[in-house]
């Protein structure tokens, strides 16, 4: 079984979820994805930093393998900016 079959920490990353929160501008709801750490409100055009909290991909030596180099630094960029 590969790795990316098996790491159930990281479903969310590998098998984006829709989710519906309230935008902190202009208070309207909004799609997030749940592997999409930053976005712009459709209707203020403001940006909504989804926040993410710690995961396995902070601490484990596989996460770039499992969620892929590219997915793991844009993920780790958008914390560092919160």
């Amino acid at each position: 079984m590969s790795l990316s079959n098996s790491c159930p920490g990281a479903r969310t990353i590998r098998e984006p979820t829709p989710e519906y929160i309230d935008c902190p501008h202009c208070g309207r709801e909004i799609e997030v994805w749940s592997d999409e750490p930053l976005t712009r409100c459709p209707h203020c055009r403001g940006l909504v930093l989804q926040s993410r909290g710690a995961s396995c991909l902070d601490w484990c030596p596989h996460a770039a393998e499992c969620v892929g180099l590219e997915k793991l630094q844009r993920l780790r960029r958008a914390g560092s900016d919160g």
